[in-house]
């Protein structure tokens, strides 16, 4: 069993107020995750998918057994929707599209739907119900241990697979939630299908309980960011 945080920002992610919604670098991620025994991640930046391509290059230099899987986290008008695998340069408006749109787009290129943190701020809520989720977000590390049991009752009564992650908007969080993979192979395809077929399993919760030390360094980029380019290599 392979095991994959698949949830996961880098300093491509944008916010609507803080302009800079992820704190750490794409090779930063990669080489966290690596040194924490992770087989791979999901990078999952908010409307592109920029940091995911980066961080795949890089990762290909860094260490050939581990592996990035390039996604997107939609914002849509209702909510947050998670598209693990899109392999192709995209970039979306934040809430333009309806949640059932973003689902139907996304999956149109090929990803894997996870509906994150479903009962957490920015998540869908019970409309994830009516729409064709592939699996849903059973822990997420920054949602209340409440709305976490509740997004696992949700999805055994949907009968959708489960997946964990740490949601890292730094890269120290990494690892927070970790999802086991019963795949063969290490690639892009094996990770999707192992998610659609529910050969997945919750190894790892681990709360994030720094919230307030993640918006203090929010405010601190806002000083540096000048000094360093807001998505890159390095």
């Amino acid at each position: 069993m392979k095991k994959f945080d698949l949830h996961i920002h880098t300093c491509c992610s944008q916010h609507w107020v803080w302009g800079v919604d992820g704190l750490s670098t794409p090779r930063e991620i990669v080489e966290t995750a690596v040194s924490r025994g992770l087989d791979g991640i999901a990078v999952s930046d908010h409307n592109t998918t920029k940091g995911g391509l980066l961080a795949a290059k890089i990762a290909r230099k860094i260490d050939k057994d581990f592996l990035v899987v390039p996604s997107i986290e939609v914002k849509s008008k209702s909510g947050d929707v998670l598209a693990i695998g899109v392999l192709e340069e995209l970039t979306i408006k934040s809430r333009v599209l309806t949640a059932a749109e973003a689902v139907e787009q996304m999956r149109d290129k090929g990803a894997v739907i996870v509906a994150p943190h479903p009962y957490g701020r920015e998540g869908l809520g019970s409309l994830v119900e009516s729409l064709k989720f592939d699996a849903l977000e059973g822990f997420n590390a920054h949602i209340l241990p409440r709305y976490n049991a509740k997004a696992k009752k949700l999805a055994q009564k949907l009968k959708l697979p489960m997946v964990a992650s740490s949601d890292a908007h730094i890269a120290e969080e990494i690892a927070n939630g970790v999802t086991g993979l019963d795949i063969d192979e290490l690639s892009i395809n094996a990770v999707k299908e192992a998610i659609r077929k529910g050969k997945t399993k919750i190894v790892q919760e681990k709360h994030t309980k720094s919230m307030g030390r993640i918006y203090s360094k929010k405010i601190g980029i806002l000083f540096h960011a000048a000094k360093r380019p807001p998505c890159g290599e390095t």
